[in-house]
C-alpha cells in the first residue's frame, strides 16, 4: 500500500465511515507508516467542539457502579481516535490552524510495550540474546540443532527419530519484564512465553516421559505422544498431560497457579509444601480452569479464551482489582509500581492492545479515575 493509499484509508477510518474490512485493513497497515505527519482535518470541527464531545462521550462511558469500565475511548464523531475498540490505536500530533501541536507525554521515548526478545541459557552456561531480528543456526549438539527464526521463535530439531535413551543436558528460556517469545522443543511441542517467564527443558527428550520446569506464564500446545506424557513442573503444582493446548500462570507474586485448559485434557497434581501427605489431583476440560491457592487444588469453569488473551495482543480484564491490573501493566511495560495510601476494591473490566504506547495506557487509566502519576520508570498509584 502507497502512503497516498494510506492517507486515503485513514480519513476514511478516522470519520467514521470505513468498513470493516478497512478498518481491519488499518489495523494491519498502521504500523509501516508515520501518523505523527498527518495533519488535523479542519472538516472535523475545531478544537472547542473535539472536546465537548469528549467530555459528553467520556460521561456516557463511565460505569456508575462498583464495577468500573477499563475500556478505550473511541472517538470517531470528532474523528480523532485514542483506542478503538478492537485494537486500532492512532495518535493525532496536529488539531490544524494555528494551534499549537498536540504532544504526547514525554514518557513515550522512555517506556516502550514489550517485544520479542529473551535470554537462552545453555547447559554450560553460555548465555545467547534472541530478538528474533535474525535468523541462523545456533548450535548443534549431539543430533539435535537450533534455530533462531525470524518470526521470534527458538527452534530445537532432531536428526533422527528415534527416542534417545541417554539424559540430555538443559537449556533455560528467559524472558524479561517488557519481552516475550516463543519455543519449539524437539518433540515438537509449542510454548509461547509471557513477559517475565522462565522454562528450564532437555534439549531432546529421553526415556518414558517428557519434563520441563516452568515460573511465569506460557500457552502450551503439546505435541501428542500417547507412549510418553508431557510434564510441567510449577511452584508446587504439575500438569501431565499427552497433547493438548492449555495456559500455566505461575507468577511468584500472584496469589494462586492457574491452569487453563482450550483442547484436550489435563490432570493436575497439586502438592502441599508443609504436608506429607500424598498430592491431590483433579482432571480438567475445555473451558475449566485448575487453581492451586494455599495448598488447595480446586477447579472452577472459565472462558479460557480470557486467560489467552494476553497471546493475542490484549490485556484484558474481567473483575480485575486494582493490583491486577497493575501487576498486568507492569511486567509488559517493565515499570514498577508503587501505592500510596488507602486503595479501595473497586473492579475494572476493559482491554488494552499490548502495542499500546504507555502514554495512553496512562489516558485509559486516568478516564477510569485511576489516579496514577509517573516518576521515571515508577507509576505511582493513589486513591
Amino acid at each position: 500500500m502507497s502512503y497516498e493509499e494510506f492517507i486515503k484509508l485513514y480519513e476514511r477510518c478516522t470519520s467514521g465511515n470505513c468498513t470493516p474490512e478497512e478498518q481491519k485493513l488499518f489495523e494491519e497497515y498502521r504500523d509501516n507508516f508515520d501518523l505523527s505527519d498527518i495533519p488535523w482535518i479542519s472538516d472535523f470541527g475545531d478544537k472547542g467542539e473535539v472536546e465537548r464531545r469528549l467530555k459528553i462521550d467520556l460521561h456516557n462511558r463511565l460505569s456508575k457502579n462498583q464495577v468500573k469500565r477499563l475500556t478505550p475511548v473511541r472517538w470517531w464523531a470528532a474523528a480523532v481516535i485514542i483506542f478503538a475498540l478492537g485494537g486500532l490505536l492512532v495518535a493525532i500530533k496536529y488539531f490544524g490552524g494555528n494551534t499549537k501541536p498536540y504532544e504526547l507525554t514525554s514518557d513515550k521515548n522512555i517506556i516502550k510495550p514489550g517485544s520479542n526478545k529473551a535470554t537462552l541459557t545453555l547447559a554450560d552456561g553460555k548465555q545467547i540474546t534472541l530478538d528474533g531480528s535474525k535468523k541462523g543456526r545456533l548450535f548443534t549438539l549431539n543430533h539435535v540443532s537450533a534455530n533462531n527464526d525470524v518470526d521470534s521463535s527458538v527452534t530445537y530439531q532432531k536428526n533422527t527419530t528415534e527416542i534417545t535413551g541417554s539424559p540430555q543436558p538443559y537449556n533455560v528460556l528467559t524472558t524479561p519484564r517488557g519481552g516475550k517469545y516463543q519455543l519449539i522443543l524437539a518433540d515438537g511441542t509449542k510454548v509461547w512465553l509471557n513477559a517475565g517467564s522462565i522454562i528450564k527443558f532437555p534439549v531432546d527428550f529421553a526415556g518414558s516421559e517428557r519434563v520441563v520446569e516452568f515460573s511465569g506464564e506460557a500457552y502450551f500446545e503439546v505435541a501428542h505422544d500417547a507412549r510418553r506424557p508431557f510434564k510441567v513442573v510449577s511452584t508446587g503444582q504439575l500438569v501431565q498431560v499427552l497433547g493438548t493446548h492449555f495456559d500455566i500462570n505461575a507468577y511468584q507474586d500472584e496469589d494462586a497457579v492457574k491452569t487453563t485448559l482450550l483442547e484436550g485434557s489435563v490432570k493436575v497434581y497439586g502438592k502441599s509444601r508443609t504436608s506429607t501427605s500424598a498430592a491431590t489431583e483433579i482432571i480438567i476440560k475445555p473451558n475449566e480452569q485448575a487453581v492451586f491457592k494455599n495448598d488447595q487444588l480446586s477447579k472452577q469453569t472459565v472462558d479460557a479464551d480470557e486467560f489467552v488473551a494476553w497471546k493475542n495482543g490484549l490485556i484484558l480484564f474481567r473483575n480485575a482489582d486494582i493490583h491486577d491490573v497493575m501487576r498486568k501493566i507492569s511486567r509488559w511495560y517493565n515499570v514498577e509500581v508503587e501505592y500510596q495510601g488507602q486503595i479501595g476494591n473497586d473492579t475494572y473490566n476493559g482491554e488494552i492492545p499490548r502495542n499500546a504506547a504507555f502514554s495512553e495506557v496512562l489516558k485509559i487509566l486516568k478516564l477510569d479515575d485511576i489516579n496514577v502519576k509517573l516518576n521515571g520508570r515508577k507509576l505511582i498509584v493513589s486513591q
